[in-house]
């Protein structure tokens, strides 16, 4: 068996940048998750407080994002309030 060597790339579904590694790697997470949509700032983990029975939709006129269902999300934004159920995204190299 041969030993591949180099590079491998690949592009990440979410938002087409693409990653390059050193080979045998077969795979990246792309970070693309952890980025706001609107503000391009890096979010900060989102740990919800109360009991998950307490939890309803997030309402508010400054609430943004995907609200329905706060038990997932796992990211907010500190500068605008962005709330994201995003997860990280496995891009295959090849």
């Amino acid at each position: 068996m041969v030993a591949e060597m180099g590079f491998a790339e690949g592009v990440c579904p979410a938002c087409g940048r693409v990653h390059r590694a050193r080979r045998p790697a077969l795979s990246v997470i792309c970070d693309c998750y952890r980025i706001c949509p609107f503000c391009s700032q890096l979010m900060e983990p989102y740990a919800p407080d109360l009991d998950p029975s307490a939890y309803g939709p997030i309402e508010g006129v400054g609430a943004l994002g995907e609200l329905e269902s706060p038990m997932s999300i796992f990211y907010r934004c500190p500068r605008c309030g962005y709330y994201s159920a995003r997860k990280p995204i496995e891009v295959t190299l090849k």
